[in-house]
């Protein structure tokens, strides 16, 4: 199972590479969630990037990091705490996604359609299967067979 899922996130991502790279634009494919959460909450913090992305604060860094090299993002003093970094799209980040938005409500269509095509509402199959992981782990399953 995990490889056909690592096959099929490995298509979409290659697929969604081509399709930004046609645009022009420079964010991957892997980051486009995190560019949308922080153009609608400047000033995010890595934790709260990660947490709202539900991945881990190291996967997170990376995607700031690689942000970073692409001017996409910058990390700045917070007004709040100078101790603390929070994050801002740049003039280039902003209009990457003012670009990247009419391409996500497209793809949304197109997966809608293959769902449809599918006869099955394959993403929410998707999150309902590592939910149902995260709650009852394959060594907890494994003891029950």
């Amino acid at each position: 199972m995990a490889h056909f899922c690592r096959r099929l996130s490995d298509l979409i991502i290659e697929q969604g590479s081509e399709l930004i790279a046609e645009l022009n634009l420079v964010t991957p494919t892997t980051a486009v969630s995190s560019v949308f959460y922080l153009d609608k909450n400047p000033q995010a913090t890595v934790a709260e990037l990660a947490n709202a992305l539900g991945v881990s604060h190291q996967m997170a860094t990376q995607r700031i990091n690689q942000l970073t090299r692409l001017k996409l993002v910058e990390r700045v003093s917070s007004t709040e705490d100078k101790r603390a970094k929070v994050i801002n799209l740049t003039k280039l980040g902003k209009a990457e996604v003012k670009k990247l938005l009419p391409l996500t409500e497209q793809m949304t269509q197109a997966f809608d359609q293959l769902e449809e095509e599918l006869g099955s509402e394959l993403t929410k199959l998707i999150r309902r299967t590592e939910l149902a992981l995260i709650e009852k782990p394959l060594r907890e399953r494994l003891k029950q067979t």
